[in-house]
């Protein structure tokens, strides 16, 4: 008859190798599914955004005089959630106005505003994702044109 006590000696180290293994599987799928999340959470964070200053954008008024201060106003908006802020707290984490594009067509008299997302680097856990021109939004221009000249 075998003793219970010799066969638990021969088997005390199986239970922590077990672990170590299944823990780095685990880990591993963990870490992943944690990365695409994060990426699909800031990529949702960056479409609404985007949606937002583009929706702005074709119903805000277009001075041809002063087409930089409209750029700006929609990269605000994008960036910040208001057009007449310059600076706070973004609506994505490192988004900044330099990562905004708008884009006007054709350029003299807006038909079209597109407005996107250029070389945006969203850092997970282990890699950083970069978004360029992803996501981009285009609505037709709804808004009051006023040719140059007009003194607006």
């Amino acid at each position: 008859m075998k003793h219970p006590i010799r066969n638990r000696r021969n088997q005390r180290g199986n239970s922590v190798i077990e672990f170590a293994l299944a823990f780095s599987v685990l880990w591993a799928a963990f870490s992943g599914v944690f990365q695409y999340g994060y990426s699909m959470y800031v990529y949702n964070g960056l479409q609404t955004s985007v949606a937002n200053g583009a929706a702005f954008a074709s119903r805000t008024n277009y001075c041809a005089d002063r087409a930089s201060d409209f750029t700006t106003q929609v990269q605000q908006m994008v960036v910040f959630g208001d057009p007449t802020l310059s600076s706070g707290t973004s609506a994505v984490p490192g988004l900044t106005v330099a990562n905004v594009t708008v884009t006007t067509t054709p350029a003299t008299f807006p038909q079209s505003i597109t407005v996107a997302i250029t070389n945006y680097a969203a850092s997970a856990l282990f890699s950083n994702f970069t978004f360029t021109n992803k996501p981009a939004v285009t609505m037709p221009y709804l808004g009051n044109y006023q040719p140059v000249g007009s003194g607006c």
